[in-house]
């Protein structure tokens, strides 16, 4: 039975459960909450690049829309800093992916399956006159009428929107940061709630490898100053476990007010990141938070990969979406690769397990990242791992929707 097959059979099952996929009423002071202290019956969910794939473009209105309609409670999202200023919200270092750059300017198209084509990057691009007339590319290359968005953009639309959602801001530009609170100051959601204390900043731990250094930045000084209760999120890679004391770090930030989780990216059991992961779930008393969370790398090609643009006579496309359980990921400017390909020895066995959904529930993640976090939802759902009363704003009640609402059924 091929993956996809898995997921119908899968989603099928689901359907004739109890289901919460619709939009609920969330409180976001408490879905901060749930990232600091962990619940044996809830596994917190993070729409990567919001509700994407199925046609529908990423880190755009439509995604997080989608997200929230689905009753996701947090979405994950992707900021570069444009050469003009601008936080903009793009994944990859280039924007050929994800737009119709080389349309636009008469060079041809990028490809993801060959990594050929003009593929610019974000931090020598402007925004203004440029970036914001490109429009957004879907999975199978097709153009979408939703251009390029920035950040205050996303933030004025989940306001509009009415939504009551927590991004985790994901930051590939450390540049971009700053700039990032700054536009937020003044904007909230549709409660009033200031987007500050409701988008958490995700930033690499090997930034900022102590609460001195983070606290010394003058925009954290800032929120201080203004009593703006920032959400921290330190994320630490297994390659940083060579170069500086990651457990040191660890400890210091657990004992911040600011600091709500970490993203611990194991790749293997006993792998390095193993003793960090550890620390946090041994719930020290007095810590600010006692939670880890990972990223669920499924891969880029969606089953049954196909494309109705990109011409892939220079790339074979696979049989499967997985090799002995590994996925593909595209990469900026050369063909995609096996993810197990690239793990080298941040694995105890060479295989990056994060590609499998039982090993990352087993090892005990209080929160996920996902791209098919629909289908999460509905499975942890029937392992009693969904109970997200604790997020839910008092004196309201979860949704119940008769119908799972899964995009691959």
């Amino acid at each position: 039975m091929t993956s996809f097959t898995r997921l119908v059979a899968l989603s099928i099952v689901c359907l004739a459960q109890k289901s919460f996929a619709a939009r609920q009423p969330y409180d976001v002071h408490k879905i901060i909450d749930a990232f600091r202290q962990p619940h044996d019956d809830l596994v917190i969910l993070c729409a990567h690049r919001g509700q994407r794939w199925n046609g529908t473009t990423e880190n755009s209105r439509d995604a997080y829309f989608r997200a929230t309609q689905a009753g996701i409670e947090c979405i994950e999202t992707d900021l570069w800093m444009s050469a003009d200023g601008h936080v903009v919200m793009i994944h990859d270092e280039g924007i050929g992916r994800e737009t119709d750059v080389g349309e636009y300017t008469g060079q041809a198209a990028y490809n993801p399956f060959t990594g050929q084509g003009y593929n610019p990057e974000v931090s020598k691009s402007n925004y203004t006159g440029f970036m914001e007339n490109l429009h957004l590319r879907d999975e199978g290359g097709r153009v979408h009428i939703e251009t390029v968005t920035t950040l205050p953009q996303m933030i004025q639309s989940i306001h509009d929107t009415g939504a009551n959602v927590v991004l985790q801001l994901d930051f590939k530009d450390r540049a971009a940061v700053a700039p990032a609170y700054y536009a937020l100051k003044s904007m909230t959601n549709a409660a009033g709630v200031p987007a500050n204390e409701w988008c958490i900043y995700k930033t690499q731990a090997t930034w900022w490898k102590t609460p001195e250094e983070f606290e010394s930045e003058a925009w954290v000084q800032d929120a201080f100053a203004n009593n703006i209760s920032l959400a921290l999120l330190p994320v630490y890679q297994p390659a940083d476990t060579w170069k500086w004391d990651t457990m040191a770090s660890l400890r210091a930030f657990q004992k911040t007010n600011y600091s709500i989780s970490s993203e611990i990216e194991l790749r293997s059991a006993d792998g390095p990141l193993q003793a960090e992961l550890a620390f946090v779930q041994s719930q020290q008393a007095g810590a600010a938070f006692n939670t880890a969370g990972i990223f669920f790398a499924i891969g880029d090609l969606v089953e049954p990969i196909s494309t109705s643009f990109y011409d892939t006579a220079n790339y074979s496309l696979p049989a499967d979406e997985r090799v002995n359980g590994s996925t593909y990921g595209f990469q900026d400017d050369r063909a995609p690769v096996l993810l197990d390909s690239r793990v080298g020895n941040t694995s105890s066995d060479g295989h990056n397990y994060r590609s499998d959904f039982n090993w990352i529930v087993q090892q005990g993640f209080n929160w996920v990242i996902a791209d098919t976090s629909d289908l999460w939802h509905q499975r942890l759902e029937i392992q009693g791992k969904r109970n997200i009363s604790y997020m839910i704003a008092d004196g309201k009640q979860a949704v119940e929707s008769p119908l799972a609402r899964g995009w691959y059924v």
